[in-house]
């Protein structure tokens, strides 16, 4: 495995080549960032110091830059997708996936409030952050958020636009605002009738599907909990103290129910034992240079904050806003144009209306109407009538 050695102390580990629009930014010292083999899309800020962000293999995040701030912890094990996620692992505190999440769109999983509430009569702060977890195979909807201090464990499901604060039970659903239980006993896949473009026939062939792989069980023996890995990153002091825990205690532990969960079960427990493989992995030490642009990270330009992408997209919307109303004020200036046109023909239409020839004509046509009734003689008169009105008028 590579080791590259930035600026400040800061070391990415992993083969950069096989890491797909990777987009990193060192704007703090001391911090480290872990890929286990290949992924797609990651974009990382490191604002403090000391932070870790661990990448599981074959593991995708799309969405906004995950931000990460002193001290904090994101680990993403292998083979999760994210379709557009906001990351937020602030306070010194942890974000935890397992293997093969799936998120959807617009969603969010924070451990902060972002902004200070306070009690009015001690003044005191009420909102302090809290760790999340979010156990092996586990669905997030679009538009949900998985806020601060909630467990989701192995196999659970939080359906779109929910709020997850809690700790959710293997093997149900979830949903609404708070999130509660509405069903218990189910497991999802990842099969997808639009993406696969079901037929009648594919629909009624996946009716049933016999499958035992996400049917999650609790084992004391085998249960990580939260709580006493949460206790064990308070006591690290470094990011790389951090680093070795993580990947020998949850990466290299390969057990199907490591973060099943059920009612009642016994939740405060210390942690199975684990074996110290980190040490045994061997690193090629590669110094920052100049010359490898297309694959350095410390080559690439800074990306930027959350901040400065929203006001961009606001930018965008206002240039886009200012384009519509002059494309409105042509249309209605076309439009008054056309309205001035027909007025001038229906000037000019009355008065020909009104002409000397025009109204002998209509006589005459008249005239010629009745010429068995002596229409005729009438039109010499109406013709003389016709005349005197012009003239006086």
């Amino acid at each position: 495995m590579q080791k590259h050695t930035k600026e400040n102390g800061n070391v990415v580990y992993g083969d950069l080549s096989r890491q797909v629009n990777l987009k990193l930014d060192f704007k703090g010292k001391n911090n480290i960032i872990f890929f286990a083999g290949g992924s797609k899309n990651i974009n990382i800020c490191f604002y403090g110091n000391n932070a870790l962000a661990f990448i599981g293999n074959n593991t995708i995040i799309s969405g906004q830059q995950t931000a990460m701030s002193s001290d904090s912890v994101l680990f993403v094990d292998d083979n999760s997708s994210f379709g557009g996620v906001t990351i937020r692992p602030f306070e010194a505190k942890n974000i935890i996936f397992g293997r093969d999440c799936m998120f959807s769109w617009s969603t969010v999983v924070t451990s902060t409030d972002h902004h200070l509430i306070m009690d009015c009569n001690t003044n005191n702060r009420v909102n302090y952050s809290k760790s999340v977890y979010i156990g092996d195979h586990v669905w997030c909807g679009m538009e949900a958020t998985i806020y601060k201090g909630s467990f989701v464990a192995s196999g659970a499901i939080i359906g779109t636009k929910s709020l997850a604060t809690k700790i959710f039970y293997s093997n149900t659903a979830n949903a609404g605002i708070p999130a509660k239980e509405i069903k218990n006993e189910l497991f999802w896949l990842r099969d997808s009738p639009f993406a696969g473009q079901w037929t009648k026939e594919q629909t009624l062939k996946h009716s049933n599907i016999p499958n035992d792989d996400f049917k999650f069980t609790y084992n004391k023996a085998e249960f990580l909990s939260p709580k006493a890995i949460e206790e064990k990153l308070d006591s690290l002091k470094t990011a790389f103290e951090k680093l070795e825990f993580i990947y020998d205690a949850i990466y290299c532990n390969k057990n199907k129910n490591r973060f099943a969960y059920f009612k009642d079960m016994p939740y405060d427990i210390p942690l199975p034992k684990y074996e110290n493989k980190f040490k045994l992995l061997k690193f090629e030490e590669i110094k920052p240079t100049l010359t490898t642009q297309s694959k350095s990270v410390a080559s690439q330009p800074s990306q930027p904050s959350s901040l400065e992408l929203e006001i961009k997209i606001l930018k965008d919307k206002l240039i886009s806003k200012e384009q519509e109303i002059k494309n409105m004020k042509d249309k209605i200036e076309k439009q008054n144009a056309n309205m001035h046109n027909l007025e001038n023909n229906y000037q000019k239409a009355l008065r020909a209306k009104s002409h000397l020839s025009y109204k002998l004509g209509q006589a005459l046509i008249k005239a010629d109407k009745n010429r068995y009734k002596g229409g005729y003689i009438k039109f010499i008169f109406e013709a003389m009538k016709i005349k005197r009105e012009h003239k006086y008028n």
